[in-house]
């Protein structure tokens, strides 16, 4: 690595944040979420480390995600929660080991005129009130109808599988609804499975304990993040993962009434030191951020941002700092300066702070 910018992924949080999910869920099987590259964490490094630590499932987004991740050779096995987007992902995804969630007709007619010859393992998505993709109560017959007829292979239908909507408000009645309208499908429907049924997300598996079924799928809370409103992640023993940390590539020596940065939107009020970092918004360092003075650390030292950020550079203050280039700078994560106060700063969540690391910087394994 030449650019001195780098997101740090710390293994034994994982696989303590692992153990926290099993701990709540002690006779369920853990299906780790890591589509959109493991919530920005770089999904080969993430799917190494939980597999290590003895997870039993992964789930991504897309039969394309599992693929990418296919050559890394691990032994969980991936669901692609959006299930087939074409017919020809289903031969594929059965000769690869890739786990199918069918959650519409077209998908069942792909079915019926592909053919495969290893068993194909699917979950049906039932809609039990999010209302974003699944069967209704009321076509799910007419689903396990279609799924006994001729198939052009071997099929295992696993069980059903749901999403709640309001879990990390946990005590809303709207979870209570959502978790009877499942257990109430999986009643009906489930002879016709292998019983195999998952509902509960991160939220849901710390605080639900009536939502929890035989697979349990938790996203957030591996990497340390707090699911529930109102609870931080150390009240919910999380540790945190990511830790996004760069160095100071130059110093500069301002006087007051100078400009900064672009726009020449930050003014000195008197003689200064300011450090040029070297991350910005191609990055995923939100550009808003120096405008708000958005906190970091050098060398340990809290700081902040100052001005625009730029492209692939930034600027900190140095106030009380005695820094020089090359000297280390965090940007985000830890419990120093969580994920979840900067989502609350730019008025957005958790999820999309750490999506937002763009693939160029790369991700390293530490402790």
């Amino acid at each position: 690595m030449s650019r001195p910018n780098q997101v740090e992924i710390s293994a034994s949080a994982l696989a303590h944040n692992l153990a926290v999910a099993r701990q709540a869920a002690p006779k369920a099987r853990v299906m780790g979420a890591i589509k959109a590259n493991a919530y920005g964490h770089g999904a080969p490094l993430v799917a190494t480390t939980l597999a290590a630590a003895g997870i039993d499932a992964f789930a991504v987004a897309s039969v394309e995600e599992a693929e990418e991740l296919r050559g890394l050779q691990l032994e969980p096995r991936y669901t692609a929660l959006a299930g087939p987007f074409s017919a020809a992902e289903i031969p594929l995804a059965a000769a690869h080991g890739h786990r199918l969630v069918l959650q519409n007709f077209a998908q069942l007619q792909w079915l019926q005129k592909s053919h495969w010859q290893e068993t194909l393992e699917v979950f049906v998505k039932f809609d039990s009130g999010m209302h974003r993709l699944g069967f209704a109560h009321n076509e799910l017959a007419q689903v396990f109808s279609q799924l006994r007829s001729k198939l052009g292979g071997p099929l295992r239908v696993l069980g059903l599988l749901s999403h709640l909507a309001r879990a990390d408000t946990p005590e809303d009645p709207y979870n209570a609804e959502q978790i009877d309208a499942f257990q109430k499908a999986c009643g009906t429907f489930g002879i016709h499975t292998a019983g195999e049924h998952s509902l509960p997300n991160s939220a849901a598996i710390l605080a639900l304990p009536q939502a929890v079924t035989p697979w349990i799928r938790p996203g957030l809370l591996l990497y340390g993040l707090a699911p529930l409103q109102g609870r931080s992640a150390a009240e919910l023993d999380l540790q945190s993962v990511l830790r996004w940390r760069t160095e100071i590539v130059a110093i500069r020596t301002l006087r007051a009434g100078d400009w900064l940065g672009y726009g020449a939107s930050w003014q000195s009020d008197r003689d200064c030191r300011v450090g040029v970092i070297a991350c910005g918004y191609g990055d995923g360092l939100d550009r808003r951020l120096g405008l708000q003075q958005a906190p970091v650390l050098v060398r340990g030292q809290p700081s902040h941002l100052l001005g625009r950020v730029s492209m692939d550079l930034a600027f900190v203050a140095l106030d009380g700092i005695s820094a020089e280039p090359g000297d280390p700078v965090q940007i985000l994560g830890g419990p120093e300066l969580p994920l979840e106060d900067c989502a609350q700063r730019l008025d957005t969540i958790a999820y999309e702070i750490g999506t937002r690391i763009a693939q160029r910087v790369p991700r390293i394994r530490v402790p």
